[in-house]
């Protein structure tokens, strides 16, 4: 996709299945703010953008945990959401 396009994927229908996505299959974000939900899902997003890999994205998730949330460490569930999140953008991305 070129960048337009992008745009208009995030805008139309992608932020808003990360963040159900997110809610689903995170748990630290059950509990957490609006303002940390939408943080969360603009910081992914990012990532996948870049086209980071599914370690990356559950290193980011780990440090929304710890630094943004005041959670202890899950890194199996950190590692879980980030390769639902990765099948996800995979399939979504898809021309």
């Amino acid at each position: 996709m070129n960048a337009k396009e992008w745009r208009k994927f995030w805008r139309e229908c992608g932020m808003g299945e990360l963040r159900a996505l997110l809610a689903a299959s995170w748990p630290p974000l059950a509990g957490a703010s609006t303002v940390a939900r939408e943080a969360c899902a603009f910081r992914i997003a990012s990532l996948l953008g870049s086209r980071a890999r599914r370690e990356a994205i559950a290193d980011e998730l780990a440090r929304i945990r710890r630094d943004e949330l005041g959670l202890e460490a899950e890194p199996a569930e950190d590692d879980r959401a980030a390769g639902r999140i990765a099948a996800w953008f995979a399939e979504a991305a898809r021309p």
